[in-house]
């Protein structure tokens, strides 16, 4: 799963974007991967929440993505 969602609103000067993956790793069977960041400049966060089983990581990973749309970010790319 690949999510990319952006958001824009000029009244307060955001323009931002965030993507949402998960990715098996090494160490843990599953991880959800959030990065996120400003479109206007370097700034940019990674979380990485590592998770016992698939079904658990896109469930999470779908409500990380409902959240976001429910503050305004709208997808890119699935």
């Amino acid at each position: 799963m690949f999510t990319q969602l952006t958001r824009h609103d000029p009244d307060v000067h955001m323009n931002r974007w965030y993507t949402v993956t998960v990715q098996p790793t090494l160490l843990d069977p599953v991880t959800v991967i959030t990065v996120w960041g400003s479109r206007e400049n370097d700034f940019q966060q990674v979380r990485i929440l590592p998770v016992p089983s698939l079904e658990a990581a896109q469930t999470i990973a779908e409500k990380i993505v409902a959240m976001k749309i429910m503050r305004g970010y709208q997808r890119v790319i699935e």
